[in-house]
Parts: C-alpha cells; structure tokens; sequence
C-alpha cells in the first residue's frame, strides 16, 4: 500500500463567475461558505450532515481573466444548460455533456423521495435535468443528474449499496447495457471478478 487512503476529502473546481456558483451551491445543493480568500476561491461545506462536519467539502476558485479569455475565444465563455440536455443519447448510459474532463460531482441525499423533490424543484426553476430519477446497477443506488452554473454535471445519489465492513466482496462485472445504469430490479447474474 502506497497510501492510507480514508476516502474522498473535497472536490476543487474553478468556474467562470464565483459568486453565481457560490448562489447555486447554496441555493441548490444547501451548502454554506466557510472560508474566503479574496474574492476569487470560497471554501464550501454542508453543514446539516453532521456535527463534526469539516471545514470544506469543496473549493471553488475564480476562473483567471486569461483562462475567460481562452474560453471566450473557443466561444465557451457564455452557457446555454439547456443546450446541453439535447446532446444526451435516448437510450444507454447517463453519458453527460460537460464543458470538461470532470464528469460528475455526486451529493448524497436521504432517499428516493428527496430526489423527487429535488427534481421537482429544478424544474420550477427551469434548470435542466439531464437523467432521473433512476436507480443504477453498480451500487444500486438512486440517482438525478443536472449542471451546475459552468455545465459540471452533478449527481444526487441515495441509499448506495453499504460496503461490507470487514472482507468486502468479491468485485462483479455487468454488462455492457443501457439497463446497467438504469435499473429497478436487483440482477441475480453478475459475474464475480
């Protein structure tokens, strides 16, 4: 082992306008500033999951003034989100459009019916939702899928599969089809790696 690993700690992302991004994480996703430098990175955390939350569970830093040059030079620098919804394929994989090589940032939340919420909530604002609500193969977890203000696909996800705590279990291998990722049975024919 070349790392003790203890899980994922926070996620960094850099946006075209901070504090539009500061509004969506706390306005969408319940997340609150804990720290600011400058007026170019704010620190976010979610404060309700737990007393002993950390300090951030992301970073967000301004994009440079050359960074929004680039992007308005490749014409990337203003988003439609809703452009983005008609590049998803019918069928298959939540394959997501993004402006980058993130694919998605994934939030948990209680359960099925706080996806539904959610969903409905997103859609009186007219924000896009790009997949769900669904239920994923691998983790048979619920999941609903929507951008962010700069097109960073985000994942609400409910009740994962638990690891076991001691031994695991042997890894399996699902097909390679669309019902992999948007399941609502349990698959009893999995091949164990």
């Amino acid at each position: 082992m070349v790392v003790e690993n203890m899980g994922l700690d926070h996620v960094a992302i850099k946006v075209r306008d901070i504090e539009e991004s500061v509004a969506f994480y706390r306005n969408v996703l319940n997340m609150e500033v804990s720290d600011r430098i400058g007026d170019r990175v704010a620190f976010l955390r979610t404060p309700n999951v737990a007393a002993e939350s950390q300090h951030h569970e992301m970073n967000i830093t301004q994009m440079s003034d050359a960074e929004l040059e680039a992007l308005e030079e490749r014409g990337e620098r203003d988003l439609d989100l809703h452009d983005f919804a008609e590049d998803l394929p019918e069928d298959g994989p939540p394959m997501l459009p993004t402006t980058g090589p993130i694919y998605h940032i994934a939030f948990e939340v209680p359960d099925f019916e706080a996806l539904e919420a959610a969903k409905d909530g997103l859609q009186e604002q007219d924000h896009p939702v790009y997949r769900g609500t669904g239920r994923h193969g691998p983790g048979n977890n619920f999941y609903l899928y929507f951008p962010d203000p700069d097109g960073y696909p985000i994942e609400l996800t409910a009740n994962m599969e638990d690891a076991p705590e001691e031994g695991g279990r042997p890894a399996r291998r699902w097909p390679t089809e669309p019902e992999t990722w948007n399941v609502w049975h349990d698959s009893e024919e999995l091949k164990e790696e």
